[in-house]
């Protein structure tokens, strides 16, 4: 296993996708949507995800194309299960994207907390908490 060293006091380490991709949130909804995707990881992770939602405008500044991501829905190679949750994100995001809350029967318990946690933020509700029953 390799241990990475600490960057040099000149070194510029850059924040991880999540937190860029927060930092460009125009609204409400892209904020908490992104929230969701960087929570759940294993989407925004992949490169057809990334490639679809992120691009590089000319100055080098980042970009969200939610509706790109939206038309390649299903060129993205995910599964069901994942189909289902970027379904509700996109929801989320404010596109003009239509999805049926059914969909929370295709998630697993820790995918159905993020869209919960989701539809909680996006309501500006603080006094609400998702958790498991004892």
């Amino acid at each position: 296993m390799e241990i990475k060293a600490e960057p040099s006091a000149d070194e510029v380490v850059e924040p991880p996708l999540g937190e860029q991709l927060l930092a460009l949130a125009g609204s409400l909804g892209e904020e908490v949507a992104v929230w969701a995707l960087a929570t759940e990881e294993q989407i925004l992770s992949r490169s057809t995800v990334r490639k679809a939602l992120v691009y590089s405008n000319l100055d080098g500044t980042l970009g969200l194309a939610w509706e790109r991501l939206d038309s390649r829905f299903y060129e993205l190679g995910l599964d069901e299960a994942a189909l289902a949750f970027l379904d509700l994100v996109l929801s989320v995001a404010g596109i003009a994207h239509r999805t049926s809350l059914v969909r929370v029967m295709d998630l697993d318990e820790r995918r159905t907390a993020i869209i919960l946690r989701t539809m909680i933020r996006l309501s500006g509700c603080d006094t609400l908490a998702v958790g498991t029953r004892t």
